[in-house]
């Protein structure tokens, strides 16, 4: 089909849309038309997995979103993956941990855990899992008098009082929640009995961990024990389990020292994305905005698109040569009129990966959304593209630049508060760099005194280490520092040879 200027700019108001303005899963209102599942998440429909690992904006919120508010595993694996698991229980989907949100109010507040935590042991942190698993299945089960049954036979009726009504006050409860392991113990293996004689397993889901309490430093003892709970539970429950959702470096970070790590290939899902994937979702987020001239202008292209059969609206289809087509048609086969500037298909993924190579969905799906918020600031342009194209490889390079600078300030706002100080003393220097001269930025004292229980390492060493582990720098054959373009602006670097930048 041909679009003429009108129908161009409506398409590209809807590409720049496809993204939340933060871009974050849980605050999109149409969350199962903008998910996309993968082929991976059937490992999810295996009961043993119960960790999910994934860097920062790869959809690790949006799935905890999808399996506690969208009917649990519906929409998550396919149907041919439902009937290879033949024997799937029916299952509910717990909110075991959360930091923001209402079910946050559940739990304890994150200052409160920190002034806790101080010179807590394992044993101690490790019970009060215990205590925050009775926590939700007290919650979630708040209508069922069997299970109150069960609770105030184990538990006795005070502490189940206490866990029920004052969930988020931890000096109310934990104490006696330490004091009663066994009391605890009992009643989660009598509701695990009474969950086999329904035929239903119930999976405590937990999001947030990176914020349960302030400090950096602490973030692990929580997490340690939570994993160890879980190793422990998850093989002796048939019915109640776990899905984890963690950050990918807090889980390979030495810190952690989880010491069953080396065990944990069968019980974990590491959500990543390939250029592929990537493009399909760009494709349904697309196509289910409710757009006529949009579905048409997708539609056109043979093989692009599935049927639209439920909530979860049209899917991309499975064919890669379409997608690729899908690729040339906006944009043109290459990022320039020849082969030399490198194939349109490949430039995105190719600059917005890490330095890990691990790509994510939010970089760059903004970084398509950023370039037609271009485009429609210039209709000249719009209406000197050829045929049916919709974006300039000029815009899509000079989003690049924009995608780096929300890139860093998102790390800087939410998880990563200590890169700022950094950030700041890296402006206007030029990559590639000496090893020895980064370190010299590194120093811990080189941030101020009340900022230093933040920094994720002792020395510049164990910084480097992290932010190697992030892929925010990689080390050269030559030892010389480097950082890939998705931080590279962002960080206020330069770089000899970077892109040029669209007027």
């Amino acid at each position: 089909m041909m679009v003429n200027i009108e129908e161009k700019c409506e398409i590209l108001q809807h590409l720049a849309a496809c993204v939340p303005e933060n871009a974050a899963g849980e605050s999109e209102d149409n969350l199962l038309q903008n998910f996309l599942p993968l082929r991976s998440y059937s490992k999810l429909a295996d009961s043993r997995t119960f960790l999910i690992t994934g860097g920062r904006g790869a959809g690790k919120t949006e799935l905890f979103r999808i399996l506690t508010s969208c009917d649990g595993l519906n929409f998550v694996i396919s149907d041919l993956d439902k009937r290879r698991y033949a024997g799937l229980k029916a299952s509910q989907f717990v909110v075991g941990y959360i930091a923001t949100g209402p079910e946050a109010k559940t739990f304890p507040v994150s200052n409160v855990c920190s002034r806790w935590v101080q010179g807590k042991r394992n044993e101690e942190v490790y019970s009060f899992w215990g205590g925050i698993v009775c926590i939700s299945v007290l919650k979630a089960f708040s209508e069922d008098q069997q299970v109150f049954t069960i609770a105030e036979k184990c538990l006795g009726r005070k502490l189940t009082e206490l866990l029920q009504k004052h969930s988020s006050e931890l000096s109310k409860w934990w104490e006696e929640v330490y004091l009663r392991e066994e009391a605890y113990e009992t009643f989660l293996n009598e509701l695990d009995n009474l969950l086999d004689k329904r035929n239903l397993q119930v999976f405590l889901t937990y999001d947030e961990l990176d914020k349960i309490c302030g400090n950096y430093g602490d973030l692990f003892i929580f997490i340690r024990n939570l994993l160890n709970f879980w190793f422990v539970h998850n093989n002796r429950f048939s019915n109640l389990k776990a899905k984890i959702f963690l950050r990918s470096d807090l889980y390979d970070s030495k810190a952690l020292q989880f010491v069953d790590s080396s065990k944990m290939r069968s019980y974990r899902l590491e959500l990543k994305w390939d250029t592929i994937s990537l493009y399909r979702m760009l494709i349904k987020r697309l196509v289910n905005v409710g757009s006529e001239i949009t579905f048409k202008y997708l539609d056109s292209i043979p093989g692009l698109l599935q049927i639209n059969t439920n909530e979860l609206g049209y899917l991309p289809g499975d064919s890669e040569e379409a997608v690729h087509l899908f690729i040339e048609k906006i944009i043109g086969k290459y990022m320039g009129k020849t082969a030399k500037r490198g194939k349109s298909y490949l430039w995105v993924p190719n600059h917005i990966q890490d330095a890990n190579g691990e790509l994510a969905p939010r970089p760059f799906l903004k970084c398509f959304s950023f370039a037609a918020d271009e485009m429609l600031k210039h209709a000249d342009e719009i209406n000197g593209l050829t045929e049916d194209r919709l974006l300039s490889p000029t815009r899509l390079q000079g989003a690049l630049a924009k995608v780096s600078k929300d890139r860093v300030d998102e790390l800087t706002s939410e998880e990563y508060h200590w890169l700022q100080n950094l950030i700041d003393r890296l402006n206007g220097k030029t990559m590639l760099m000496d090893k020895n001269e980064f370190l010299s930025y590194l120093q811990p004292e080189l941030w101020p005194t009340e900022k230093r229980n933040e920094l994720p390492g002792r020395n510049a060493e164990e910084i480097m280490e992290v932010l190697l582990t992030l892929g925010i720098v990689m080390e050269a054959p030559d030892h010389r520092i480097n950082v890939p373009e998705i931080y590279l602006y962002g960080f206020g670097l330069k770089r000899k040879g970077g892109i040029k930048r669209p007027n």
